[in-house]
Formats: structure tokens, C-alpha cells, sequence
């Protein structure tokens, strides 16, 4: 079965904007290939400790979610927790603890 041009579209962007900037940087932006791998590996460890937030962040929503259900007999859907900004704002949790965690060594 072949995947359709709207399930492809997102991986054929980012491959072009990726080759896009490693040309960039390796062409006029003075960085070194050779350290592609390393960051590479720091990128990944970024998203985990992204995942462990939105981990962390929806286990707190949910204890909040019930909490507020349990105490004030007022319906709060746990849907709420489903919001699109919720994965960006851990995304963000994570870049600043990691380069908290860099800045203190």
C-alpha cells in the first residue's frame, strides 16, 4: 500500500529543510560536520526529557483534573489535558532544563 501525498508532505519538508541547513551551516556557516552526530544525540536526549515532561505535565493535569472533580462536585473533562500547547510548553520545559543543566557544569 502507498502512502498518500498529505501523510508524505511533513517528511519531505523537514528532509528538504534539513539537507537546506546542512548545506547552510557547512557551506558558509562555519560548522563542522563532523560534530553532526553529536548533536544529534544531544537533540535526542532534548526529546526525551521533553517526553518525561509532558509525562510529568499531564500526570500533574490529571491529579488537578480529578482533584477539582472530587472536591468541588463540578465536572472538569480530562480532555482538557489534550491541548495542542501542552507538548510545546514541555518541548520548551526541556530546552531550558538541559541547557540549565550545560550552563551549571
Amino acid at each position: 500500500m502507498l502512502p498518500d501525498a498529505r501523510s508524505l508532505a511533513p517528511l519531505v519538508i523537514f528532509g528538504l529543510t534539513s539537507l537546506g541547513a546542512y548545506a547552510a551551516g557547512a557551506g558558509f556557516g562555519g560548522l563542522r560536520p563532523s560534530v553532526l552526530r553529536e548533536a544529534t544525540g544531544d537533540m535526542l536526549e532534548t526529546l526525551g526529557l521533553g517526553v518525561l515532561f509532558l509525562l510529568g505535565n499531564l500526570a500533574t493535569g490529571a491529579v488537578l483534573v480529578l482533584g477539582v472533580r472530587g472536591l468541588t462536585h463540578h465536572f472538569v473533562s480530562i480532555y482538557v489535558l489534550s491541548d495542542v500547547t501542552l507538548p510545546m510548553l514541555s518541548a520548551v520545559q526541556a530546552l531550558v532544563f538541559r541547557r540549565w543543566r550545560e550552563r551549571s557544569r
